[in-house]
């Protein structure tokens, strides 16, 4: 009973949008309304700068691993944090709270992996900060981080399940993004006719 309170209290945790709170408290506006159905710290950055993107990142990192730490906590299982894990990214990206809309996940990710795999997560952030500065590419640095915290856990625990933990929380990045693109696609094909 523990473990499915850990991971419904990760997928809660996880819905609880600091990008939308941040915009709706200082700009008065609902970031569900924008173009792009993005609601991330990227959105907060565009409309409102710096330092609330900053403080969206970090809210959001905090809340999934709130979400990871607590469910090794009362479970004292790292398999059921990993699933919390998941579910605090799912929440992220489809909020319960805004009508199942959300982030792309890049925030909620990081917090994920920093509950349970910290210093592989620490070289694969170094590394994609190193690509988003060579590329300009934020996707492509991504997954090149996922990949490097994926090798870094292979080679630092040698466990297998620990290592395609990041994969698993990747694809649902990717899952969000293929939503968000087929959406903005029929928008375009909407508005054409």
């Amino acid at each position: 009973m523990s473990g499915v309170f850990s991971i419904a209290a990760g997928y809660l945790l996880g819905s609880v949008s600091a990008a939308w709170l941040i915009t709706r408290l200082c700009a008065k506006v609902d970031i569900r309304a924008e173009d792009d159905g993005r609601i991330s710290p990227a959105s907060v950055y565009y409309r409102l700068g710096a330092l609330p993107y900053a403080l969206a990142a970090i809210l959001d990192i905090l809340l999934a691993a709130a979400a990871v730490v607590l469910a090794r906590v009362i479970t004292h299982s790292d398999y059921v944090a990993m699933l919390a894990g998941l579910a605090a990214m799912a929440g992220h990206n489809w909020s319960l709270f805004l009508k199942f809309k959300g982030g792309q996940g890049a925030t909620s990710m990081t917090g994920a992996l920093a509950g349970l795999v910290f210093w592989p997560l620490c070289i694969g952030l170094l590394v994609a900060g190193l690509s988003v500065g060579l590329t300009r590419r934020t996707t492509i640095s991504t997954a090149v981080g996922v990949a490097v915290v994926f090798t870094a856990v292979l080679f630092m625990r040698d466990l297998v399940l620990y290592a395609l933990y990041p994969l698993g929380l990747f694809s649902l990045m990717l899952l969000k993004r293929l939503q968000l693109s087929r959406a903005s696609k029929h928008k375009v094909l909407s508005t054409a006719k």
